[in-house]
């Protein structure tokens, strides 16, 4: 059974987690990281911010915010526990800490935990390699509270086919109600148009790739992987 921590348990995603872990009997929830100002009994999960709950784990999963990610990453390292790391607008520095830190602990970091974005992803870049010219646009929406933009998955859905053709990808956010994510990647040749298109209907995507990614990291070396890895995609 894997000891599983959720970090930002409170939260809506850390809640999604929660929920789907316990129709999985391969998890066992053994704490929920929360900042003292949100603790509270929401289940009968033991709730706190003690950081040394990380040694009685197998992983933990953070979808948080930046700055609570790298304090996370840097905890998680020192009690090598591995982590799955879902948050989105970590700068350079803070993914070069993370970067670090995954030479002592096995770390799953993507901007999109779906199992149906990273394929996505995948199609994406084989797309942009058949077809180098094109002009690629990248919109994106989500919900009003989101507060990076462009997304996190439309940065890498452009990184990853800015790495195997020449162009520069473009990016358009939109922020409406509470549109859990859209996606649409806009190929535009001399004669044609060719749409890359994703919509997420639930949240549960992304807690759903999270807890695959928590099951396949346990017993791996140190080191910085990715949904591909976890799906075989690499």
């Amino acid at each position: 059974m894997v000891r599983l921590i959720i970090a930002g348990f409170a939260g809506r995603m850390g809640q999604r987690i929660y929920a789907l872990s316990q129709n999985d009997k391969a998890f066992h929830v053994v704490y929920g990281l929360e900042s003292p100002k949100t603790i509270s009994r929401l289940t009968d999960v033991r709730m706190g911010s003690d950081a040394s709950e990380l040694k009685n784990s197998d992983v933990v999963i953070d979808f948080t915010v930046p700055e609570a990610t790298l304090a996370l990453v840097a905890q998680a390292a020192s009690y090598k526990t591995p982590i799955v790391i879902g948050t989105t607008g970590i700068n350079a520095e803070g993914d070069k800490a993370i970067a670090e830190a995954s030479k002592v602990i096995p770390i799953v970091k993507s901007a999109n935990m779906s199992l149906g974005v990273n394929v996505f992803f995948k199609t994406a870049q084989n797309m942009a390699r058949a077809l180098p010219d094109y002009a690629v646009h990248i919109q994106e929406t989500h919900h009003v509270h989101k507060k990076d933009a462009p997304s996190g998955t439309a940065l890498q859905a452009g990184k990853l086919i800015e790495q195997v053709s020449q162009v520069k990808v473009t990016y358009e956010s939109f922020r409406e109600g509470e549109v859990v994510g859209d996606h649409k990647i806009i190929f535009k040749g001399p004669a044609e148009t060719v749409e890359l298109v994703h919509h997420a209907d639930s949240r549960d995507i992304f807690a759903t790739g999270a807890l695959k990614a928590a099951k396949w990291i346990v017993g791996k070396k140190p080191g910085l992987y990715s949904m591909w890895d976890v799906l075989g995609l690499s």
